[in-house]
């Protein structure tokens, strides 16, 4: 396990960690009545639970005041978690949860409603239940759950391990509904996943640096793949939307033996947040993909490692989350998350100006293009045809109120049943086919000369 190039990460967690604790110990309360806004919000607060014709819920109306106060800052990064929320993701963070084994997918991509499932996971409960992709939820224990969200859906469906959980389906193609009484167990987060590409390159894809695993999932993965006769590696970030930072670092410096990863501004003051030691693992050739939803700690990872001549970047743009957050517990429970930091390159360039510009731009056709479109003023029945770059895409029919909407997504991802396997499609996927190609042809074994 990798040290050296934390400690600088950990002294930067332990000093948000002090800084925070000594903003907490400040009166604010007194600060916060001080202010005529402040005394008009309790004056609220004491009008509803006294005035109001019916009983408020006091957790639900306070909640909605953190949350209003954090939006009125107009930072997207900026945001409070509910208990419920924070005690999944803390589960979701230490690499493990209590489960049935399936993925988990918004049904209407354009509404985030209704919840179906996109995998699931061989010889898990949901498996050996004979939950099926693509089945639709219903029900959850008794709960009409077809207009939830994918988040509301996972809450209900988490729990003990060992407890059951008894879930209605709507099964594509099937007349009636399908119900299974699934018992939890203990799933592990797999977020990497790896295979052999064209014979003997190395493919890796890190889906998200969100679990404490994340590294030790990479080094099996890169074992495995030398011992099955890899020779150079594709590291693939595409739609990683980041995560833990030491996660990001403890990657990028299994494939680095020097040279800086990542620096740290915070309010005008710039440091080195971490460097490579000498103990990379890796020195084969090595392509790195990314595309406009490569965010956050991929980028840190993409950056350190191009910015070091150490791998080719292949892709498009990423998305530019170049700051992070300290995160403050709360005492219901809930967390509040704040900007704090930006994060730069080992060349001190901002991430959030710009993002990861790959050296090789190829767009990722792989991405589910979402169309959507509304309209109003044509009669009854009236066929409207929706054109993109004059190729027609689809049509819809004008509604009694003279109205019609038009909504297109591409395909869903196609996932392997075993945790840790990948599936790729070097025949359809530009952005790898062109990884392939760099490896082939020496462009990215010659990185270090550019």
């Amino acid at each position: 396990m990798k040290r050296i190039a934390l400690v600088a990460a950990v002294l930067g967690v332990l000093l948000t960690s002090v800084v925070v604790q000594a903003q907490l110990s400040r009166d604010f309360a007194n600060e916060f009545l001080a202010q005529p806004a402040g005394r008009a919000l309790v004056q609220t607060f004491g009008a509803l639970k006294t005035g109001y014709l019916d009983d408020v819920d006091d957790d639900a109306i306070i909640r909605g005041a953190i949350t209003g106060m954090l939006e009125a800052v107009g930072d997207p990064y900026t945001y409070y978690l509910e208990p419920r929320t924070a005690a999944r993701e803390a589960q979701d963070r230490s690499g493990s949860f209590e489960g049935i084994g399936a993925v988990l997918t918004p049904f209407n991509r354009q509404t985030g409603k209704g919840v179906e499932i996109l995998n699931v996971y061989r010889d898990g409960p949901a498996f050996g239940a004979g939950v099926q992709r693509g089945d639709i939820f219903m029900e959850v224990d008794g709960v009409d759950v077809s207009d939830f969200t994918t988040t509301e859906v996972v809450d209900l469906v988490r729990g003990p391990g060992g407890t059951t959980v008894e879930i209605t389906f709507q099964r594509p193609g099937a007349s009636e509904l399908v119900s299974f009484a699934i018992v939890r167990a203990t799933i592990e987060i797999v977020d990497v996943t790896a295979g052999i590409v064209d014979g003997d390159i190395g493919y890796v894809a890190i889906s998200s640096f969100g679990n404490q695993r994340v590294y030790d999932q990479l080094t099996e993965a890169i074992a495995r793949l030398q011992l099955d006769g890899a020779r150079s590696f594709v590291l693939d970030l595409r739609n990683n939307p980041g995560g833990l930072l030491t996660q990001g670092i403890l990657v990028a410096d299994e494939f680095l033996e020097a040279g800086d990863i990542v620096f740290q501004r915070a309010r005008g003051v710039t440091q080195r947040l971490a460097s490579a030691d000498a103990l990379g693992l890796v020195d084969a050739p090595l392509v790195v993909l990314v595309n406009r939803n490569s965010a956050s700690a991929s980028e840190i990872v993409a950056g350190a490692l191009q910015e070091n001549d150490r791998a080719l970047v292949v892709g498009e743009n990423t998305f530019g989350k170049g700051v992070a957050q300290s995160v403050v517990s709360l005492s219901d429970g809930g967390q509040l998350a704040y900007t704090s930091f930006e994060w730069l390159t080992p060349d001190r360039r901002s991430i959030t100006e710009g993002g990861i510009v790959p050296d090789v731009v190829v767009t990722d056709a792989l991405l589910a293009q979402t169309i959507s479109v509304e309209g109003r003023g044509g009669e009854l029945g009236q066929v409207v045809t929706i054109l993109v770059d004059g190729v027609e895409v689809g049509s819809t029919t004008v509604d009694e109120e003279g109205e019609f909407t038009f909504v297109t997504v591409g395909p869903r991802p196609v996932l392997s049943e075993v945790q840790g396997e990948a599936m790729v499609d070097l025949t359809n996927d530009a952005v790898l086919a062109a990884a392939v190609a760099a490896l082939r042809d020496g462009t990215a074994a010659a990185v270090g000369a550019r």
